[in-house]
């Protein structure tokens, strides 16, 4: 009974770990802010505009202030696979992260891909450095685009 209980549980906790990773590409990795541009898998062209879009969540959220973003710089990368590759551009450095008190807070910024960007798989990666109660860490999220011709 013992060993049928402890498979169980093994099976179970192997289960949700695959559920979580089949799905993580869904939930922002970021603990303050919400990506709304670039989207994954967007197609752009070389010498088009990028435009990032995100938003600050409030400092007091569902009533509970749980840190807050001090930075976040944005880089455009070039990828194989799920692998980055060289870091092509510094799309934004020490991009603008304000929050209110009790509002949402959206930024938005164009950057334009340098027209030498040969077509294939990219990154755009956001690199969030958080102050919380007892600590401070650093969060990324990576979106995936690709430059077709």
């Amino acid at each position: 009974m013992v060993a049928s209980s402890k498979s169980f549980l093994l099976v179970a906790v192997l289960l949700v770990a695959l559920f979580q990773t089949a799905y993580a590409s869904i939930y922002s990795q970021l603990q303050f802010i919400k990506i709304q541009e670039p989207k994954n898998g967007q197609d752009f062209r070389a010498g088009e505009k990028l435009v990032v879009k995100y938003v600050m969540q409030p400092l007091v959220y569902e009533h509970t202030s749980m840190g807050r973003a001090l930075s976040l710089d944005i880089n455009f990368h070039r990828r194989t696979g799920n692998q980055k590759q060289q870091q092509i551009a510094i799309i934004h450095k020490s991009c603008p992260v304000t929050a209110k008190q009790d509002k949402f807070v959206t930024y938005k910024k164009q950057w334009t891909i340098p027209k030498n960007t040969k077509p294939g798989s990219y990154a755009v990666d956001f690199i969030e450095l958080v102050q919380l109660r007892r600590g401070r860490i650093t969060a990324t999220e990576t979106v995936k685009v690709n430059i077709v011709d």
